[in-house]
């Protein structure tokens, strides 16, 4: 399966895992990286740049196919100034790929478009997007309204986003939000786009960092059990309906200020109650896709399936076009 994505990457398949912050460390991102697709590990779960240089060769040891780690560039106020140095760590140990994430990337990616490293940079407009691209992003990954974790506040279907991307961009396009098997891939990559970004799907899987309280109660999820928090703080997140989510959205009813919602909204707060089994005193980030998934699968068996759907799609599509 060859795609612009696949040939700039230099992987197998145009699959690329999302970053979900403390979840895709080491073991889920080399399995995605092993099965051909690109896995990413979000370098903001690290404490600092120690920890962050320890599993950046941890991934190392456990694949010796191409990987990506990711830089939030969130707002100084929420965390301290360590971007840069986390950076430099990424370019001192020449990690082949890097996501950016958050704010624009103008004043972060030259330092590693200089050390040659390839920039995928996410958003969730079109705007945005032609900005990272003229910045001098590589690779834009589309986030639409369906997704998990930040898919903005514009809330556009992933469907007009990727098709519109794909029409407007000079640079491959990954569509994110909704995806999780090979008809969602199919159909996304129809529209235009080089390949795809999936993260809820990789959360039912043995390989990803969480509980197994936090596994099954993923299956519950129906499509429609998300709710937006933190719409306030103009940083929506699409998170399950729990408790949690409702005590947040109370709060921000309420007028909460960002130092009275932080509390609520740590991800260090929220992943530690998770690992503890407390599922409603977690902030559970995921995407409407939750939905179709029904199953805890390891990765390899996930891209297995994945391609085997989207080659049927394929032959199904082909016949109805030949009669």
């Amino acid at each position: 399966m060859q795609t612009r994505v696949t040939e700039l990457l230099n992987i197998k398949y145009p699959i690329i895992q999302g970053a979900m912050q403390y979840m895709s460390l080491a073991e889920l991102a080399s399995a995605v990286s092993n099965a051909g697709g690109l896995g990413i590990v979000p370098a903001m779960a690290f404490p600092d740049v120690d920890a962050l240089r320890e599993e950046i060769r941890k991934v190392r040891s456990l694949t010796d196919k191409p990987f990506a780690f990711n830089i939030s560039l969130v707002p100084e106020v929420v965390m301290p100034a360590v971007i840069n140095d986390y950076i430099q760590v990424l370019i001192e140990e020449k990690v082949p790929v890097v996501e950016t994430s958050g704010q624009r990337p103008d004043k972060f990616i030259q330092p590693l478009k200089d050390a040659g490293i390839i920039v995928i940079h996410k958003v969730t407009s079109i705007r945005h997007a032609l900005a990272a691209q003229s910045d001098g992003a590589d690779i834009i990954t589309m986030v639409g309204a369906e997704g998990g974790g930040h898919p903005g506040l514009d809330q556009v279907s992933g469907q007009i986003l990727w098709a519109k991307a794909a029409e407007e961009l000079d640079v491959p396009v990954l569509a994110a939000g909704g995806i999780v098997d090979g008809k969602s891939m199919y159909a996304a990559m129809a529209l235009g786009v080089d390949g795809v970004l999936m993260s809820t799907r990789f959360l039912a899987t043995p390989e990803v960092n969480a509980s197994d309280a936090y596994r099954q109660a993923l299956l519950s999820v129906p499509e429609y059990g998300t709710v937006l928090t933190m719409k306030s703080l103009r940083n929506a997140m699409r998170v399950a309906n729990n408790k949690m989510a409702q005590d947040i959205l109370k709060a921000e009813a309420n007028g909460a200020t960002l130092e009275e919602l932080m509390p609520l909204i740590s991800g260090r707060r929220s992943y530690e109650a998770m690992k503890n089994g407390d599922i409603d005193g977690s902030q559970l980030s995921m995407g409407q896709g939750i939905g179709r998934i029904h199953e805890i699968k390891p990765v390899s068996d996930i891209f297995t399936e994945m391609l085997e759907d989207f080659n049927q799609v394929h032959t199904r599509m082909t016949q109805l076009n030949s009669n």
